[in-house]
């Protein structure tokens, strides 16, 4: 696979999100309790196995990073109630007492996600707008078409298109402002473990 890799640069950051994309299609509120962890550790799987392809991953921390998470997520929660979802309301499935999905889900939503999505979206998918060899685009180049593109694309990708929209702004803003893929990932991960705990806090299992 890492030698299909060295012929294919963008397999690595295509490869984990067809994945999710893949086993999303069979997953429903009857079978989540397995497929979700199964799924989780498909694509943590493949992160793995492709660890060292992801070379635009140097760590670096800001305060910022965080504050754009949080403010990505408050978002989120408070645009709910004021937009209609895609696919309509959607089954709701309670995960109260189901204590492993619940550890997977956490793990899953804060861990392998943020990675994953960030390594597509804006590792893979916004460099290669602006250039079909995304390699060569320096991290944080910015273009208009690539800008709104990654946004509309990151927006239809989530049933909750609307804070899907706000949250993709969000993101590439500060892809733009640090020019640093890791900060994205951190605050697509705070985004992320803020909702979960929102989530058992609250019992608002809608936004799971």
């Amino acid at each position: 696979m890492t030698a299909a890799a060295a012929k294919r640069p963008w397999l690595p950051y295509v490869a984990p999100m067809a994945a999710y994309m893949t086993i999303m299609l069979v997953q429903d509120s009857k079978n989540v309790l397995w497929v979700y962890p199964f799924k989780v550790i498909i694509v943590a799987g493949l992160l793995w196995v492709f660890h060292n392809r992801y070379v635009e991953l140097r760590p670096s921390f800001s305060l910022l990073d965080v504050a754009v998470g949080l403010t990505a997520i408050a978002l989120w929660i408070l645009l709910d109630p004021y937009y209609p979802k895609m696919g309509g309301k959607g089954d709701i499935f309670d995960a109260s007492g189901h204590w492993f999905f619940i550890v997977s889900r956490v793990a899953g939503a804060s861990l392998v996600v943020p990675l994953m999505e960030e390594l597509f979206w804006r590792g893979f998918m916004i460099r290669w707008l602006v250039k079909e060899d995304f390699k060569k685009v320096p991290i944080g180049s910015f273009t208009l078409p690539s800008f709104a593109i990654t946004v509309a694309l990151f927006g239809i990708e989530h049933r909750e298109w609307l804070a899907g929209l706000v949250c993709g702004a969000l993101y590439n803003w500060l892809y733009y402002r640090r020019k640093s893929l890791f900060a994205c990932v951190v605050a697509h991960a705070t985004s992320n473990a803020a909702l979960a705990a929102w989530v058992l806090w609250r019992g608002d299992w809608k936004f799971w």
